[in-house]
């Protein structure tokens, strides 16, 4: 199975979004991914590592420039990324950056407040709930050109160029957290490229002979693997 991919519309600019499969969201029924995704999130293998060795393999289609900065989404009850405790995204996304030499920054990305669980909220109040919370820290320093020295002032740090952004997250729903993770970017770095990469979109219409879940975990990795990756849905 090749890369899935689609476009996340945000004012007049469409940006691209990757994924591995379509799921069932459990709300709808269920399905093979609804089941592995809840156990990727709390770190039970084999998913969490199945997840993430398909998530390397497809990658390598498009990989990430070298300067690339991976940021993820915070989850509604964390104003920071917590380093104490890395999440199933956080084990994503430094592998992600080790294997293709990118920059994993989770730091980067900030809330002003604690928001709402985003399950229940229809499209319309996610956006609202989820309005000017996000905000971007400092950058830390890339390679750049040395900057002119003024005998008054000294310039502020400044970026030659902005750097490419890969945004990851393990389920893409309505988009409206994408959304504001792009507008928060663009209001600091105008012109920066903006890619999205999900393990999963979510699909509410069950795929006719899907094979039901697995119960357990009796599987082992490579059959997760194997399921995710035939997934052509």
């Amino acid at each position: 199975m090749g890369l899935q991919q689609t476009y996340i519309r945000y004012l007049d600019s469409s940006f691209r979004h990757y994924y591995l499969c379509r799921y069932l969201p459990l709300s709808a029924g269920k399905d093979t991914f609804s089941h592995s995704l809840l156990r990727f999130k709390r770190r039970i293998q084999p998913d969490l590592d199945a997840w993430i060795d398909c998530s390397l393999e497809v990658l390598k289609e498009i990989p990430p420039p070298r300067d690339t900065v991976i940021l993820r989404a915070l989850q509604h009850d964390e104003t920071s990324a917590r380093k104490e405790f890395p999440t199933a995204l956080d084990i994503l996304g430094q592998t992600l950056a080790r294997h293709f030499d990118c920059r994993y920054l989770p730091s980067l990305l900030l809330k002003s407040r604690v928001t709402l669980p985003c399950k229940q909220l229809t499209r319309r109040q996610r956006m609202t709930e989820l309005r000017d919370v996000y905000s971007i820290a400092p950058l830390p320093p890339i390679q750049t050109q040395p900057l002119p020295q003024s005998p008054d002032t000294l310039p502020p740090i400044q970026i030659q160029s902005p750097p490419p952004f890969l945004l990851i997250d393990d389920i893409l729903t309505t988009g409206a957290t994408m959304r504001t993770l792009i507008h928060t970017l663009r209001r600091q770095f105008p012109s920066c490229p903006i890619r999205i990469f999900t393990l999963t979109r979510a699909d509410y219409t069950p795929a006719p002979g899907q094979p039901p879940p697995p119960h357990g975990s009796t599987y082992s990795t490579e059959t997760l693997k194997s399921k995710i990756l035939a997934n052509t849905v």
